[in-house]
């Protein structure tokens, strides 16, 4: 059964199989960075109200990186198991050739646009690179490493893109189903 043009991969019972290796590296790298954004405003609270000499000043800026890269990490497993928002009602009413021929446009169009946007997350990535660009807080740090997480998290999506599409492709036209 996980042989289908869907992106939900369950067993002939319909039990859902164990996440990839991929899957579970990217969403330990993601529970770490959602941690650490919570311990580091954690830690900054606690000393802005008893000692706050020790209070980390750029506190607000290190917890956005971190909640952007795990955001834009999370990307691969979202489309992995298909949570990305989709009006999935029209689905239901089309043939299975029909079907067949949504998921692949879908996952085409999918691939495509995150192929686009990696490509386009290098060039701001490099530019900031190249230009030197640092934060205007007291951290000043290096903004490359912050707008990296465009072209990584949505190299991750195409590769989750390029394997839906292509189980899509050698998936027979009828074992389409729901997500």
């Amino acid at each position: 059964m996980s042989n289908t043009c869907t992106n939900k991969d369950t067993t002939a019972l319909g039990e859902a199989k164990p996440p990839s290796a991929l899957q579970r590296v990217e969403d330990v790298i993601v529970g770490l960075l959602g941690l650490l954004a919570v311990l580091v405003c954690l830690y900054n609270v606690i000393l802005r109200n008893t000692s706050s000499s020790y209070a980390i000043t750029a506190s607000d800026e290190i917890q956005v990186y971190l909640i952007v890269w795990a955001v834009f990490l999370s990307l691969g497993v979202i489309t992995a198991q298909g949570r990305h928002i989709k009006a999935d009602i029209v689905l239901n009413y089309l043939s299975p050739g029909l079907k067949h021929k949504a998921f692949l446009f879908s996952y085409l169009l999918g691939l495509l646009f995150s192929m686009l946007m990696s490509y386009l997350g290098v060039q701001i990535t490099m530019e900031a690179y190249e230009f030197g660009d640092v934060s205007s807080t007291s951290l000043r740090f290096p903004l490359w490493i912050y707008t990296a997480a465009l072209p990584v998290g949505m190299s991750l999506m195409s590769l989750r893109y390029l394997l839906l599409l292509l189980r899509c492709v050698r998936s027979p036209v009828g074992q389409e189903r729901q997500p």
